[in-house]
């Protein structure tokens, strides 16, 4: 039994009450492809990404994130991009899989290097329900009798706009997520076989920044990014972060939940799961770079938990082709 209430507990916070449905991530402003498969070939170089984030240290069954990204630019004028992300997301009982294909196309829209870009991304996930794990007061429970495997394949959708000071980007993801046949699987759990995978709801994200240049030294980066599920209260993220003679950034971002209009599923009571991020990222010979983002909860979760760590590597795997990107495409 002890083992099975966090895991109830830990999805019920990330299921009904935030939305975090969708893997949960601290440094998406450095790999937007994450959240926006219109990004793929943005940088217009051949780079690999590594992440790894241990959310809400300390407390058992807590979510634990992996993921390897990679994206380049090709064809005439670096006009497509093209990606590739896996994810592995698991929270108490439940993993969750997937594996993406993007495609970006990208056109020019005006002087100083902007681009409009239009993307793609088709996949498929798997949702896995590790029942041999738990502790479980009634061992007769068909909803826990056995591990189940389910596949679902997914599609997502993107819009970026960038030039060398602004950008902004809104896409969608889960797009597929009604492909999963939940009134079998009601069924099955009828007749014993069981199934308790989480359903899986559409989210939508909006996000923009700007750069301001202080001077020859200091960049001053200001941005948000607004994460919508329609059934939960709105995730907001506001950030600031500075850039430090071309090769470190460092900054801090706030997350917390907002009603932007009445929802009718939603409880008034309802637990945010409010947050203080601080970030560093890192630059070696333009071809390395390393961050780190530890999440604090200011919410309850506070007292249960260390906080969440998460660190990432990016690798540019062509750093000596030319490219006809923006003069500094990593302010992005």
């Amino acid at each position: 039994m002890k083992r099975y209430l966090p895991t109830v507990f830990l999805l019920f916070l990330s299921t009904f009450v935030v939305g975090q449905q969708d893997a949960q991530y601290s440094q998406y402003m450095f790999n937007t492809m994450v959240v926006n498969p219109a990004y793929a070939g943005y940088r217009e170089t051949i780079n690999a990404s590594l992440l790894h984030r241990d959310q809400w240290t300390g407390l058992q069954g807590a979510p634990k994130t992996q993921s390897l990204v990679l994206d380049g630019a090709f064809g005439r004028d670096n006009k497509v991009g093209l990606g590739l992300a896996v994810v592995n997301d698991k929270i108490g009982l439940q993993r969750q899989s997937s594996v993406y294909v993007n495609y970006a196309y990208r056109l020019p829209v005006g002087e100083e290097g902007a681009r409009l870009s239009f993307g793609l991304a088709a996949g498929i996930g798997q949702y896995v329900l590790n029942a041999s794990d738990a502790t479980f007061a009634d061992p007769n429970d068909p909803n826990l009798a056995a591990n189940q495997t389910h596949f679902v394949p997914d599609g997502r959708f993107g819009i970026y706009y960038s030039d060398n000071r602004f950008y902004a980007g809104v896409s969608a993801v889960n797009l597929m997520s009604k492909a999963m046949n939940y009134q079998e699987i009601e069924r099955d759990s009828e007749i014993g076989r069981g199934n308790t995978v989480v359903r899986q709801g559409r989210h939508f994200f909006l996000t923009a920044g700007y750069l301001v240049n202080l001077n020859e030294d200091f960049k001053f980066k200001p941005s948000f990014l607004i994460k919508e599920d329609t059934k939960g209260p709105t995730n907001l993220d506001v950030n600031s972060f500075f850039l430090v003679k071309e090769s470190f950034w460092i900054g801090a971002s706030y997350r917390t939940g907002v009603n932007l209009w009445k929802k009718s599923s939603l409880n008034s009571g309802t637990f945010h799961q409010n947050s203080v991020v601080g970030v560093v990222e890192t630059y070696f010979s333009n071809k390395f770079r390393v961050g780190y983002a530890y999440d604090y909860s200011l919410s309850d979760l506070g007292n249960y938990s260390n906080g969440t760590h998460e660190i990432s590597l990016g690798v540019v795997l062509n750093g000596n082709k030319k490219s006809t990107a923006l003069l500094t495409p990593r302010y992005f």
